[in-house]
């Protein structure tokens, strides 16, 4: 179906197939009505249908219900409106509204064009949304917020084809609401059981109504069946972005005089999902092949390519497409969207209150929420340290917990981490706030979390904080099973499963350190992360490793088991101890019983373990040993992948089909420290400044470090301003005024940058290098001088130029493109990034007072006008609040696109009408 008045959404309804009780899973997915064939559909909500059960509560003969109080409803949109809100037509269906204690009544009803096609619907969805409207008239919740729907349970539709709603909302606990309906007869039609609502969040949807964009990577089929013919390629090499990008220059030029098209082929330039890393050069290769493509149409394709995907680069040629990325054999093409929530989570609005990780109910991922936790700015009790949390480790338990799949209450998820002290409670020795902590927790999948003192110790130096978020519970997971329960000593010989995952991996080490012989499975694409041999390997997903561990140890089999795997697999492992031995099971979902095993494997001791089980004096001990042996060299962290927190459910899915290696660590958005500083370069410049002004009224700054070639930076009232006369494209200098602060940095915020415009054929490597001093020099000296600073924000200005490409602008783009591919590798490195590639902006900067009315008018025309300061401003914080490294801060006039006879093709699936936001339903 297409939803009216919400710029022709179409909507998709997937149902499964019945589950063994008669549920059925469904999910509900959206896109543009005039959406190219080809995007993907956007993923919005799931849930399970059932049979109805439960009969109707509520009928409405006599309405108004006797007694209530008549409230009044006039100028409800326009106040709506005034708050982000705008309702189309179809939507404005309130007509009245009453008060009876707590519950509130409500007409609603469809408009005349809409009332004609209700009965093609079971509910009209304008018709619901009026409904959910009718809610916000009530003072159900604490403060004035804005909320949305967010978990609907015991829905029950009882009639279709209603065009006038009679409408009963009560509240259902601290953040809930049941609803009743009937029609305009009276007759019941839809109950909703209950309602979660969460407060909207207001950096996201602010009255400016404008929220960045950022890059897609749909799936674009290659047809492999067909030869091709081989196109000429020309081959990226490695170096610097100044050399990678001069010697790109010259092979562009030289091919304006050649005949064809020419393929410029390069590695890891652009990243086709979240986490992964980009090599900077290369990316500045895209920002200047996109303008030689601007200039010079159908001359220059883009394709970035990995090694495995070579062999595809004829057949991602033969399909026209100017911009490609090949990753692992798949086709994926470049396609600008406007950001939305999809699976990031979002935190609570006020953005003062701690939050954690949870889940509203268990059994589905799709239950995951940020929800509030104001126990842990509750008083410290004895021994409890409070911890600001700044990466934590992911185990498959708390996949397991999410879903529901452990005994009795398992408790919050999130049980190891690492961050920095900020309150100890009493008798607490040892610790300091300003101290960098890690170890186990109870629930620290947010900002803060409490944890015992013997729970904790200090991070050896040199660590990043995701490492050690990565390090507790696998490495005490694997002590407690090898040394405290198994007792593994040196000369046995140890089975390990699963040794290239955390637990894994932890316990190959430590097996080594005491001098055991390691034997291990894994998955055959994950064999080389183990470092064992193949003598000692074998696949984990058969039992094909009894027989083969049997015939290297000359049936002598092993000594100890550490398992994680299950069914038959189990057994399997217990025949690998014919001369009896020791089995430690790891797992939680395929427990044994001690006395079977004995009975059944003579010789053979059974124990299943959890880590907590050996107390906090134990974890205590086993902590500072294992710490001790990094600190002497004998173990290494292990390798470690990184998510924004607010990612969850997508990392969730990932760790659940277990296709990492090593460790995956979740990291919390962070808040600016007003006790800090925020560096500021281009200082002079009337971006710096309007941001600056921004950041003190709106983030409570109160220190600013403002750096200009001139040294002049204006006066922001409300805070201390240091303006400093200096280039940071001087790496020295830059390093002589940072090493001068007096207060630590909170954020920078690299504003700089110069203009040397010229088409393809006039520019010269040192014309780029002039434009890369300012932006990308700067932006790289300003990463590796300030990158063991502990900064909650790193943000680079960038310039859509180098996200779409500019005619004359080549080198500008380069150098932008640099700033957006270094922001994705700090974010893979696990440091904070964000590269804002902004459009033009109505207040004129030094790069921008040479453009005239008319030069703004055709900007305007081709699409994306200029940004006014509230705009801008409102897109900067927007972003803030998003996990996207690159956001690309434009706006968009979809009439004036559709307008165009021709568009670049990563602008294609914005060609429609411009989607209204609701506070309901499926806007």
């Amino acid at each position: 179906m297409v939803l009216p008045d919400r710029g022709g959404l179409a909507i998709q309804v997937v149902v499964g197939a019945p589950d063994t009780d008669g549920s059925r899973r469904l999910t509900v997915h959206g896109k543009a009505e005039h959406a190219p064939a080809d995007q993907e559909w956007t993923r919005y909500a799931g849930g399970t249908l059932t049979e109805a059960t439960a009969p109707a509560d509520f009928t409405a003969h006599t309405w108004p219900p006797a007694g209530a109080e008549a409230m009044d409803i006039d100028g409800f949109y326009d106040r709506m409106a005034g708050n982000g809100f705008a309702y189309g037509p179809a939507f404005q269906g309130l007509r009245a509204a009453w008060r009876q204690g707590d519950t509130l009544f409500a007409e609603v009803a469809l408009p005349d064009e809409q009332a004609d096609h209700a009965d093609a619907y079971g509910l009209h969805p304008a018709l619901l949304d009026v409904a959910l409207q009718a809610a916000g008239l009530g003072a159900f919740f604490p403060g004035d917020e804005a909320r949305l729907p967010f978990v609907w349970r015991g829905v029950s539709l009882l009639a279709s084809g209603a065009d006038v709603l009679r409408v009963r909302v009560r509240p259902d606990g601290p953040d809930s609401i049941t609803i009743a309906a009937a029609d305009g007869s009276g007759e019941p039609v839809v109950t909703v059981g209950s309602l979660v609502v969460r407060p909207l969040n207001p950096a996201l949807f602010r009255a400016s109504r404008e929220l960045p964009y950022h890059f897609q990577w749909p799936v674009l089929a290659l047809d492999t069946d067909r030869t091709h013919p081989e196109p000429e390629v020309f081959a990226v090499g490695a170096g610097s972005a100044h050399e990678v990008t001069a010697q790109v220059l010259a092979r562009l030029q030289d091919a304006l005089t050649e005949d064809g098209t020419l393929i410029v082929r390069t590695r890891a330039a652009v990243a086709t999902e979240p986490g992964a890393d980009v090599d900077p050069a290369h990316a500045a290769v895209w920002g200047l092949v996109r303008s030689a493509q601007a200039e010079h149409p159908d001359r220059f394709v883009l394709i970035d390519s990995d090694e495995a995907s070579d062999h595809l680069v004829a057949a991602a040629v033969a399909t026209g497409e100017s911009q490609l990325a090949l990753r692992d054999g798949v086709a994926h093409q470049p396609r600008l969207a406007r950001v939305g929530t999809g699976d990031t989570l979002l935190p609570p609005a006020d953005g003062t209150s701690p939050w954690l990780l949870g889940t509203t109910e268990r059994g589905t991922l799709e239950n995951l929420a940020l929800l509030p936790a104001p126990e842990l700015l509750a008083p410290l009790a004895d021994n409890e340290v409070r911890v600001e949390i700044r990466a934590a480790g992911m185990n498959f338990r708390d996949a397991l917990n999410a879903l529901g799949l452990l005994p009795g209450e398992p408790g919050p998820m999130g049980i190891e981490g690492a961050g920095v002290v900020t309150a100890t409670g009493p008798g607490v020795t040892g610790l300091a706030v300003g101290d960098r902590v890690c170890g186990v927790f109870a629930g620290c999948y947010g900002p803060v979390a409490v944890a015992d003192r013997r729970l904790l110790a200090r991070m050896p130096d040199g660590w990043t904080f995701e490492q050690a978020a990565g390090v507790p519970v696998v490495f005490l997971t694997a002590y407690r099973g090898l040394v405290d329960l198994a007792g593994l000593s040196a000369g046995e010989t140890v089975l390990v499963h699963a040794a290239a995952g955390g637990v894994g991996m932890a316990a190959v080490q430590l097996a080594r350190h005491l001098g055991a012989e390691v034997y291990g499975t894994a998955g055959t694409g994950k064999w080389e992360a183990t470092g064992l041999d193949t003598d000692h390997l074998a696949s984990s997903r058969t039992a094909d490793f009894e027989s083969a561990f049997l015939a290297a140890t000359g049936g002598r089999g092993v000594d100890v088991v550490l398992n994680s795997l299950t069914g038959e697999l189990i057994d399997a492992s217990l025949r690998l101890l014919p001369r009896g031995g020791r089995f430690i099971e790891m797992g939680k979902t395929d427990l044994r019983d001690p006395e079977q095993v004995a009975a059944a494997y003579e010789g053979v001791r059974y124990r299943d373990f959890e880590l907590m089980d050996a107390g906090p004096d134990r974890i205590h001990a086993m902590l500072t040993e294992v710490l001790g042996l990094f600190e002497q060299g004998v173990l290494t962290p292990l390798p470690t992948r990184g998510w924004d927190l607010r990612r969850a459910p997508e990392a969730m899915r990932f760790l659940s089909q277990a296709k990492h290696v090593g460790k995956l660590v979740l990291t919390p958005p962070r808040r600016l420290d007003p006790d800090r500083a925020v560096l500021i370069t281009g200082g002079s410049g009337v971006l710096a400044g309007l941001v600056a002004e921004h950041l003190v009224a709106e983030h409570g700054i109160r220190h600013l470090v403002m750096l200009s070639r001139s040294g002049d930076a204006p006066d922001v009232p409300g805070a201390e301003v240091r303006s400093v006369a200096c280039d940071v494209s001087d790496r020295d200098a830059l390093a002589e005024v940072l090493g001068s602060l007096e207060r630590p940095l909170t954020a920078v915020v690299h504003t700089a940058g110069v203009l040397d415009d010229g088409v393809l054929a006039d520019l010269t490597p040192d014309r780029l290098d002039q434009v890369f001093g300012a932006k990308a020099d700067a932006a790289l000296h300003l990463h590796e001088l300030t990158r063991d600073q502990d900064l909650a924000a790193f943000v680079l200005f960038s310039s859509a130029a180098g996200s779409f490409g500019a005619p004359g602008q080549g080198n500008y783009a380069a150098a932008n493109a640099f700033l957006d591919g270094l922001a994705q590798h700090r974010r893979a490195a696990g440091l904070p990034a964000q590269s804002m590639a902004w459009g033009m902006w109505t207040q004129r900067s030094g790069l921008t007072a040479r453009l005239d009315d008319g030069d703004v008018a055709r900007m305007a025309r081709s699409g994306m006008p200029p940004l006014s300061s509230e705009q801008g401003l409102a897109l900067f914080d927007a972003a803030l609040a998003t996990d996207l490294a690159a956001p690309v801060m434009v706006r968009v006039d979809h009439d004036a696109l559709r307008r165009q006879e021709t568009l670049p093709p990563v602008l294609r699936g914005l060609v429609r009408a411009p989607a209204r936001r609701a506070a309901t339903g499926a806007g």
